[in-house]
Order: C-alpha cells, then sequence, then structure tokens
C-alpha cells in the first residue's frame, strides 16, 4: 500500500462480512463481542445504533444489560484511539454512532471492506440500500433463532431483496443458509432446498476467493446432500480463513459427527460454543457430541448453562429434560415437558424431544400422541422420532423411518444414526450397519435397494 494512514478512506480503517473489524489490514485484538459491536456501529455508520438493535442482532435478542454494552462500547472506543478523528458518541435514550471530525468531501463514504489475496469479499451487506441491508441483517438474526416461523420468515424477506437485486451476494448467501437451515430443521425434505442453496452460490465460488463464510456455507450444504468427500477440503479451507468464526467450526462439527468421527468433532464444537455462547443450536450439537463421547457431566454442564441463558427458549428446556430423563425418568420430568409450549415458534424438531421424554418416562400414550403428530411431516420429522420408537419397543418401525430417510436422502439422516441415544441400536441391527456402510461410501438409494445386507 502507497498511500498513508492519513490519506487512506477512514484512516485504514475496514470492515468485512464475517462480522471483522482491520486497522491497516490487520484484524483487531478484540473479544467477539466487542468486535461485533464496534462492526455494526462502523457498517450502520452514519446511523444511530439503538440499544435494542445491539440486543437483537449481537445479543440474539437475550438478556443485554446496560453495564455489557458499555464495556463493548469503551473497549471499542480505546481501539478507535489509534484513527484520528474517529469516536463513538453516546446520545442519551437513543444509542451509539461513530463521529468522523473534519469530513470534507467523504462525509458519506462508507467505511471500506477488507480484502486480501486470501478472503475477499465480492460483495457485502454495507455495500446495498440501506433498506435492502437492514433486511438481510435482520434475516440473519431471524435464521439464528432455527424457528419454523422465523426461518419462514427469513425465506420470504431474502426472496423480496433479491428480486431487487438479484446479484446482491450477502442476501443470496444467507438465503443459501436458510435453505440449509429448514432442512436439518424438518422444514423441508429432499434435495431442492440444498440444490438451490448451491447454485445460489455457485457464481460466487466460480469467480475465485470467496469469502470464509460462503465457503462453509457451500459446505454444509454439499454435507447435507451426503457429499463429504467434497465438502472436507472447503471445511478447511474455511478455517483457515476464519479460524475466530463461529459458524464455521459448527459447520465443520456437524460434517465430523455426521461421519461418526466424534473427537475431533467435540473439538470443533467446543471452539464454536466458545467464540458463541449465545446460540442454542450450537450448544444443543456440542452437548451431542459430548454425550456421543460419554462425556455425561461436561454435556450436563452445557445444557444447563443454555437453559440459563435462554429459559423462555421451548427447545433449550426440552432437551434439558431429555438429559435429565436419560439419567433419571420420572413422572414429574413427563409433567415438566408438558408445560413446555411448543408451536411455530418452537423449533420443528422440539416434537422429537417430546415424545423421547415421555417415553423414557413411561408415558406411551402421549409419547405416541407427539409421534403421531408428525406422521404425515415428511421423512426428516418421522426419522427424528426414531430414539422414542426404539424405546418403545417399535423397533422394525424404527428402521422403517430409517429406510424411508435413507430413500429420500435425508439430510440429517448421517447425524442421526451416530447420536449416543440411537447408535447403540443402529450397530446391533444388520439393517443399521448397512445403511451406515453406504453412506460412508456416498452411495446413492437408487444403487442398492435399502438395506439389502452388503
Amino acid at each position: 500500500m502507497t498511500e498513508s494512514v492519513s490519506t487512506q478512506p477512514w484512516g485504514g480503517l475496514a470492515v468485512d462480512a464475517d462480522g471483522n473489524v482491520y486497522l491497516n489490514a490487520v484484524k483487531l485484538d478484540l473479544a467477539p463481542k466487542e468486535m461485533a459491536v464496534l462492526h455494526r456501529l462502523l457498517l450502520r455508520w452514519p446511523h444511530v445504533v439503538r440499544k435494542d438493535e445491539f440486543q437483537q442482532h449481537i445479543w440474539a435478542g437475550r438478556m443485554m444489560s446496560d453495564e455489557s454494552l458499555a464495556r463493548c462500547v469503551a473497549r471499542a472506543r480505546k481501539v478507535l484511539g489509534a484513527v484520528p478523528g474517529l469516536s463513538i458518541k453516546a446520545l442519551y435514550g437513543q444509542g451509539y454512532s461513530v463521529e468522523r471530525c473534519g469530513d470534507t468531501g467523504t462525509v458519506h463514504t462508507p467505511v471500506p471492506l477488507h480484502q486480501t489475496a486470501f478472503h475477499r469479499r465480492l460483495m457485502d451487506i454495507a455495500q446495498a440500500p440501506s433498506r435492502l441491508a437492514e433486511t438481510v441483517s435482520h434475516c440473519e438474526s431471524l435464521i439464528h433463532l432455527r424457528t419454523r416461523f422465523s426461518l419462514q420468515q427469513s425465506e420470504q424477506l431474502l426472496r423480496a431483496v433479491l428480486q431487487q437485486d438479484g446479484n446482491y451476494l450477502a442476501a443470496r448467501l444467507h438465503l443459501a443458509i436458510c435453505l440449509a437451515a429448514q432442512v436439518t430443521s424438518g422444514m423441508a425434505d429432499g434435495r431442492p432446498h440444498t440444490d438451490e442453496g448451491l447454485r445460489l452460490l455457485a457464481p460466487a465460488m466460480e469467480r475465485g476467493t470467496p469469502g470464509s463464510g460462503l465457503i462453509s456455507a457451500h459446505a454444509h450444504l454439499l454435507d447435507c446432500s451426503w457429499r463429504f468427500a467434497e465438502a472436507l477440503p472447503l471445511h478447511r479451507r474455511a478455517l483457515q480463513l476464519a479460524a475466530d468464526d463461529a459458524a464455521t467450526h459448527y459447520n465443520h462439527g456437524w460434517h465430523l459427527l455426521a461421519q461418526g468421527r466424534r473427537e475431533p468433532a467435540v473439538a470443533a464444537l467446543q471452539t464454536a460454543h466458545a467464540l458463541r455462547p449465545f446460540s442454542v443450536a450450537i450448544s444443543i450439537m456440542y452437548a451431542r457430541a459430548l454425550l456421543a463421547l460419554g462425556h455425561m457431566d461436561r454435556a450436563v454442564d452445557v445444557v444447563a448453562d443454555m437453559c440459563a441463558r435462554f429459559p423462555d427458549s421451548a427447545a433449550a428446556n426440552l432437551y434439558w429434560i431429555s438429559l435429565q430423563a436419560a439419567q433419571a425418568p420420572s413422572a414429574t420430568l413427563a409433567e415438566r415437558a408438558r408445560q413446555v409450549r411448543v408451536d411455530c415458534l418452537a423449533w420443528p424438531l422440539c416434537n422429537s424431544n417430546l415424545a423421547y421424554i415421555h417415553a423414557r418416562c413411561g408415558d406411551h400414550a402421549a409419547a405416541w400422541r407427539s409421534i403421531r403428530a408428525q406422521d404425515d411431516e415428511g421423512p426428516t420429522l418421522r426419522l427424528s422420532h426414531v430414539a422414542a420408537l426404539l424405546l418403545l419397543g417399535e423397533v422394525d418401525d424404527a428402521f422403517e423411518r430409517i429406510e424411508q430417510a435413507y430413500a429420500a436422502r435425508v439430510s440429517i439422516l448421517p447425524l442421526l444414526l451416530h447420536l449416543p441415544e440411537i447408535h447403540g441400536a443402529v450397530l446391533a441391527d444388520a439393517r443399521g450397519r448397512s445403511v451406515l456402510k453406504r453412506i460412508g461410501r456416498g452411495q446413492s438409494p437408487s444403487q442398492k435397494s435399502s438395506f439389502d445386507q452388503d
């Protein structure tokens, strides 16, 4: 770079679409939430960022104290002290904003995008008109919630954005992520969603040097299509580019757990959990991986902490109750499960937790009600009840659902077969061993009739 710091736009400051901030091409030394606060302030400049916006986008709608936000802002102020003319102003009753002193003709120039030879964003949220950018940012938060309502709303909004600007990469990326989340949560079955997600990302992948978030999302879609060998080098590349990105480690952990590689899966998901402790999806997947390794005490700690963070989350509470039921089933736990509200604001897979809890606690009638409630909702949700069916002694029904899921190429099937509440029964049955082998080889259902002996 030939320009001096003083003549560069924003004094050498830059942002990327992964939520990071750089000074003279060096990433700032900030904790994840501190980085996220500064990133949003810069991205939203010259607008004021309200406290509820910080809570929604950075604290994921959960409890955020004024003190915790103030600490993040204070740390951001300190690092901005290295950039002449920049400051963070507090506006009483409103929020915070970045101020630029001494601006002349460049007052309307947004903060530049960080680009290197190895990590370049082709288009960023900040490059779109503010209305579209705010919509995509809102959709990002909706996707993290993983509820039926939030994913449907996110898809509708992102499709509307792409109708206005079909080349807006941030919208294409988040729609692809949304489609993958619908598949893994049981809202969609088959390959149309994953194929569309791959098509959305293909132009940027083909142009070369896409950002780590896009590479990781592309790899996850390949995993959802059981194309694990193709996904592996992309996961490795994404990790090289963004070793501090929670979603990248989560997708890698999902990839590993779906192949039964439990120890490295735990390591990947532990990193994701440390980087984003305020995510129910990451916490549950991390706990599942710990249970797969037999680390019950650590899993209990993770789940208990998750419930303390998200007391109103149906997914968090039902998983916590199911974990307790696995250890010490009781009528009290079954009754607690009945009190949890499962509706469009809950994860679609919550019914499978309900069925498992009731089956484990001896209320077979309630377990069957939860199972039958989703009998007509596709092979993914039918598959999700396999653990409860095994507890109910319905082994043939359980393996029939696995067979249907294999024929439909249900994305979560490889992952589910390696979960501790199911894996033992799968290994003990020739039908289960057969499907595990064929999934591991990447063999499609059409290549061999389901559960034929190898």
